[in-house]
């Protein structure tokens, strides 16, 4: 990271001792000047007309909801369908199966979609069978089937919930690029002896902190009102994540029939203590 820091720091250094010597020398400077009006020129007229910062800040708009839907349809919403049809699979398996069985049939499931293919291979590798042949493994399936194993996935989660701050930045670019060019409309003002020439320049610095303020407001708009569609989203991805890993734990963890019926009659075998009343399932029975 500081060797990252020192490097920026000597190109900047850098930048600035060319641009110093530029500027120095006239020569240079008189060569480039003539190509640097025109841009400066477009630079001032755009951060002068209210009309561009509005056609600006529907651009970010645009942009935010074109990303956002595209996120949403090619990334959330495929995770959403394939979890959700996953989780359905994993429903039907029946518990009572018993481990060995449900395990069977958990790798079927899983099997299935690429998605959950490489995670589900992963974590049956820790699979360890005990005494009984009951098939356990010493790690929960949260580890294995999480927002990690989707952003191994292709899903870019990192990206997306980034780019509230991103258009938030854009916003400050803008709006720095406003301050600047009302800086200059305010000096041009300040200089000039001609009260009709001042007053157009103070105009034209009331363009500019429209300009500067607006793009800010749009971006932090966006910022907002993205961040509070991606907690819902994300919301229902953590639900659907954490019901896999439930069911997965719940079929691996479930008895089998067998043994559930023999725990059930060896209980009913146990006689009740002298003095206390038989347990209701034994009065059903002799009633």
């Amino acid at each position: 990271m500081f060797r990252r820091y020192g490097l920026l720091l000597f190109v900047l250094i850098v930048c600035l001792l060319l641009l110093r010597s530029v500027l120095q020398s006239n020569g240079i400077w008189m060569a480039i000047k003539p190509a640097l009006i025109p841009i400066v020129s477009l630079y001032l007229s755009i951060f002068n007309s209210p009309a561009a910062a509005l056609v600006l800040c529907l651009l970010m708009v645009v942009l935010a909801a074109l990303l956002f839907t595209f996120y949403f349809v090619r990334r959330i919403s495929p995770t959403l369908r394939d979890l959700n049809v996953v989780c359905s699979q994993l429903r039907t398996i029946d518990p009572r199966l018993g481990n060995p069985a449900a395990a069977s049939q958990l790798n079927e499931a899983m099997e299935r979609y690429d998605r959950f293919r490489d995670a589900w291979r992963l974590y049956r590798a820790t699979f360890a069978e005990d005494a009984k042949g009951r098939l356990e493994s010493p790690y929960r399936p949260a580890q294995y089937f999480n927002l990690q194993m989707l952003e191994r996935q292709g899903m870019r989660l990192r990206f997306f919930l980034g780019l509230p701050n991103d258009f938030v930045g854009l916003g400050l670019v803008f709006t720095f690029l406003g301050l600047v060019a009302g800086l200059y409309f305010a000096s041009r003002s300040m200089m000039s002896a001609d009260i009709s020439e001042a007053r157009t320049a103070l105009t034209e610095l009331l363009h500019a902190a429209t300009f500067k303020f607006l793009t800010s407001i749009v971006g932090i708009a966006i910022s907002l009102v993205m961040s509070a569609a991606q907690r819902i989203l994300l919301e229902k991805i953590l639900g659907r994540l954490n019901e896999l890993q439930f069911l997965i734990e719940e079929r691996l963890s479930a008895p089998s029939v067998q043994a559930r019926a023999t725990s059930h009659a060896a209980l009913e075998a146990v006689p009740a203590p002298a003095g206390e009343p038989e347990p209701l399932t034994r009065q059903v029975g002799h009633g």
